[in-house]
């Protein structure tokens, strides 16, 4: 298995093909295929993004994806009584709903991936794809801490 990216380097720009899993990581965020530098740009003036690993890890994805998650499981996360219409509808309100996202970065999140909404952020495929090489760069980490690899 060593280090190589496997699977996950068709979601990344021709000239990246060769990188391994630990190197794309630290990839630029206009290195995942349908991330343009112009979006790479709206990313960092909105949130300092810069590589694969700072989208994945993002405070702002963190928070769209436990609202999103909650606002799923409402019903299923408080007791009768304190359940609320509210808490269901939580991700469909704008980004800019969340503490520290602006007006202004809720339109670079537009300009750069159409997002409108917290889940529209939660549920973004190049979030998903940038997560997805984190974790599997973090199982490599992990395999050859213990010997695996």
């Amino acid at each position: 298995m060593e280090e190589e990216p496997g699977f996950i380097v068709k979601f990344f720009d021709k000239k990246y093909e060769n990188k391994n899993i630990l190197e794309l990581v630290k990839a630029p965020v206009a290195a995942i295929s349908g991330v343009s530098d112009s979006d790479a740009e709206d990313l960092k003036s909105a949130f300092g993004i810069n590589t694969v690993e700072d989208l994945a890890t993002n405070k702002y994805v963190r928070l769209a994806q436990g609202i999103n998650c909650f606002s799923a499981c409402s019903g299923e996360i408080l007791d009768k009584e304190f359940e609320s219409k509210d808490y269901e509808d939580l991700a469909e309100k704008p980004a800019s709903a969340i503490s520290g996202v602006s007006e202004e970065d809720a339109t670079l999140l537009k300009k750069a991936f159409g997002i409108d909404t917290i889940r529209e952020l939660a549920a973004n495929k190049y979030v998903s794809i940038a997560q997805a090489t984190v974790t599997l760069a973090s199982l490599v980490q992990l395999l050859k801490a213990t010997g695996v690899l």
